[in-house]
């Protein structure tokens, strides 16, 4: 879905859940390669205030999110309306099939020896299935 998409959705009183993954950047390509370059930087921005942007005569219920908790309370409220969720995460929040991929993709493209095997150059794997990175912060409920 384009930004621009969310102006129809309002002009069509329609009432979808949208949600929003705000997490600084390219995490795809994160995974790949570039874990910390630059490229893979986006600016922020405020996700939230879109809706009323992109329509001066209807407005949605727009909410910011930064744990599991706060996700669950928008979730287990009553609304009448469209449901606009910004989801901040940790730029190095990927789930594991994500890392995998992206970690597989490296190898195809560049071999074995290729700048993927370069210190820090991608989100690294977990040691353990369901094991959070070093670089991820634990969910703070």
């Amino acid at each position: 879905m384009t930004v621009q998409e969310i102006s129809t959705v309002m002009r069509h009183d329609l009432k979808p859940w949208i949600f929003v993954n705000q997490n600084q950047g390219y995490t795809v390509e994160r995974c790949v390669l570039g874990k910390d370059a630059k490229y893979n930087d986006i600016a922020n921005w405020r996700y939230s205030e879109l809706p009323n942007v992109l329509s001066r005569d209807k407005k949605a219920e727009t909410y910011v999110v930064t744990t599991s908790n706060e996700l669950q309370k928008v979730m287990d409220s009553p609304h009448s309306g469209m449901v606009f969720v910004e989801c901040v995460m940790d730029k190095y929040d990927a789930p594991i099939d994500l890392i995998l991929g992206g970690h597989a993709i490296a190898e195809t493209d560049y071999g074995a020896r290729g700048p993927q095997s370069a210190v820090n150059a991608q989100i690294p794997l977990p040691t353990r299935l369901g094991e959070r990175n070093a670089d991820s912060p634990a969910d703070s409920n």
